[in-house]
């Protein structure tokens, strides 16, 4: 297998063995930016041997019982799947107290444990909570130079750290803060394959949080406040892109709230003017904030369709969830869309989201009408999920609808776009509704979750086990917050995390979106 480091490190002795393990397959784990480099940081401390592993990983070069520290990215909730298979497949008990001293420690980061750990809690040892940057070097090289010390002492000197989670030292008391870092260099792709996911493709972060901060969005609330890379740093990446490969995806948010995005865009479509065969990939555009030159830029450089997030199709529900889009500024999306050459549009959606009803589901569909009447030729194409209420956004305490009425809602909007000639994609209700109750539940959950996983890892097996555990009557109280609105006096599990936004400053908003104050 093929694969090209675009760093270089000195290594004297080994004083530690690390696996950096990515909870699904190879292809997807090298298409992760937040994986590879932690990877990279990890790799590029001396006396220190990192190896990657995935669920598909038959041979490796360490053998488990000479790794000291395995570390995961978490970064949804139905990752603790592929968790489970890589510590079921090297032996490793999955409860942190099941494990002792000749069991490497198992660290964990990613923004599900950033947000609410608890679920999953008992299965590491130790969890970072927010950016990994800042502390990564010290706690290595802690766990490097303290190898002959206990698990409970390692553990009780990493918990002073920053950022660090132990969950047996947690007790009622128990408080830590989420780390923001303060921007340094670009991170970027520092390993290329052709067999990721997006191949030979080079990552460049260009900001990290977002503006907007939409009332569902786990990603701009985790990330708060929202910082940007330097634009020569950026223009330094994409030179460094260019010795290696022609595709370059910029990663972000929302990367055209840049401050520098026109410059950005402007370099690269210099780039392809210069004789450069760039192929150029984004995360999904704000209608409102897109530019002449950043459409300019990604027609120029092979692109012919885009994504945005609409959200909700109603600007009354937009401005419920603080989205705060108007159809105006979509519909001149479009229209600038076709002046460059662009051939299509995919439309995120959510459905269910709080105070949603029919009429807002016909406004997305007679959005959509109205564009395909205008450009018959433009291809449109909506894809909805379910809402699902996330830890540490304002609509942590909102209802989750039913199952049954959220696929009524799809059926709606599969017959409705199909009578205007257009196909609409959905996620499925029942999936949606699991990483629901992962995403508020509380470590009660943990026996229910390894029953699932032992029993088959897929969607009967969390139906099965659920059922198994109403009619014992197992199931934990907190199984109730998979689809209840909470109040604002609600004690959530993950309280114990320290954001810049509070409990009281959330539940504020939530009242204010609502319109309750």
């Amino acid at each position: 297998m093929t694969e090209t480091y675009l760093y270089t490190t000195q290594k004297t002795e080994t004083k530690l063995n690390v696996w950096c393990a990515f909870p699904a397959v190879y292809n997807f784990g090298m298409s992760s930016l937040g994986f590879l480099s932690v990877f990279e940081q990890i790799d590029r401390i001396n006396e220190i041997f990192a190896e990657r592993i995935f669920t598909d990983t038959d041979k490796t070069y360490l053998q488990i019982k000479d790794v000291d520290v395995l570390t995961f990215s978490f970064s949804f909730e139905l990752d603790y799947l592929g968790i489970l298979e890589i510590m079921e497949k090297n032996n490793i008990p999955f409860l942190s107290e099941e494990r002792g001293e000749n069991y490497p420690l198992i660290y964990g980061g990613g923004p599900v444990l950033s947000a609410n750990p608890e679920p999953f809690a008992k299965f590491f040892d130790f969890i970072m909570i927010g950016d990994a940057e800042p502390h990564i070097k010290e706690i290595f090289e802690y766990l490097k130079n303290n190898k002959d010390k206990t698990k409970r002492e390692k553990l009780e000197a990493l918990s002073k750290i920053e950022g660090i989670y132990v969950p047996c030292l947690k007790d009622k008391n128990y408080k830590v803060k989420k780390v923001t870092s303060k921007l340094g260099n670009c991170v970027s792709t520092p390993i290329l394959t052709e067999k990721s996911f997006f191949k030979n493709t080079y990552i460049i972060e260009t900001e990290r949080g977002c503006p907007k901060n939409c009332a569902f969005c786990l990603t701009s609330h985790i990330n708060s406040p929202v910082r940007f890379y330097d634009f020569e740093d950026i223009k330094n990446k994409i030179d460094s892109a260019l010795k290696y490969t022609n595709k370059i995806a910029l990663l972000g948010a929302l990367i055209c709230s840049h401050p520098k995005i026109d410059d950005i865009c402007q370099y690269i479509t210099d780039k392809v003017d210069a004789g450069y065969n760039l192929e150029v990939t984004v995360s999904s555009l704000r209608a409102d904030y897109v530019s002449d030159k950043t459409l300019e830029m990604l027609h120029k450089c092979g692109q012919k369709t885009a994504t945005i997030a609409v959200e909700a199709g109603s600007e009354r529900l937009r401005n419920v969830i603080n989205k705060n889009l108007s159809d105006k500024e979509i519909l001149n999306l479009i229209d600038k869309m076709v002046k460059f050459g662009f051939t299509g549009l995919k439309m995120y959606g959510i459905l269910g989201l709080p105070t949603e009803t029919y009429e807002d589901l016909d406004a997305f569909i007679n959005l959509c009408k109205i564009i395909k009447q205008k450009y018959k030729q433009f291809n449109i194409i909506p894809s909805f999920s379910t809402f699902i209420p996330k830890a540490h956004t304002p609509f942590q305490f909102a209802t989750r609808e039913d199952n049954k009425t959220l696929e009524k809602k799809i059926e709606y909007i599969k017959k409705n776009f199909a009578q205007i000639g257009i196909k609409a994609r959905t996620s499925s209700v029942k999936w949606d509704y699991i990483q629901s109750l992962l995403s508020r539940g509380t470590n009660e959950l943990t026996p229910y979750l390894i029953d699932v996983y032992k029993s088959g890892a897929n969607i009967g097996s969390f139906k099965k086990i659920y059922k198994e555990y109403e009619e014992a009557n197992k199931l934990p109280p907190s199984s109730r917050f998979a689809r209840d609105e909470q109040s604002s006096d609600t004690v959530f599990c993950w309280d114990f995390i320290e954001y810049p936004k509070n409990h009281e400053a959330l539940a504020n908003e939530y009242r204010r979106l609502l319109k309750i104050i």
